[in-house]
């Protein structure tokens, strides 16, 4: 399962955790990983365009983007991350987990 945790300080959102893997197929054919990786990156990218100051950390077994602030870009860039995310528990929800921490 992958675990998927937002990083949330009143009410702004941080950044985020991924942990774990789908194993909804084989390597290379996992469409929940995949879907996850694209959604994550996706994130990270769009924060570095606008030049979002931010931490990363990524190797195989966990990806972590932590921002020390947030602003308006940050939090739509990372809202629709979660909404990614939410959608993807629509039909994927026993391969995927959404938490919630408070830094």
């Amino acid at each position: 399962m992958i675990d998927v945790t937002l990083l949330i300080k009143k009410e702004k959102r941080l950044g985020f955790a991924i942990k774990g893997h789908a194993n909804f197929d084989q390597h290379g054919y996992d469409i929940v990983c995949a879907a996850v990786s694209i959604l994550s990156y996706t994130a990270v990218n769009t924060l570095d365009y606008y030049e979002i100051d931010f931490d990363f950390f990524d190797d195989e077994n966990e990806m972590k983007v932590s921002l020390k602030n947030s602003n308006e870009k940050s939090e739509i860039i990372l809202n629709n991350f979660e909404i990614g995310i939410k959608t993807l528990l629509t039909n994927y929800n026993e391969y995927v987990n959404l938490n919630y921490r408070e830094v």
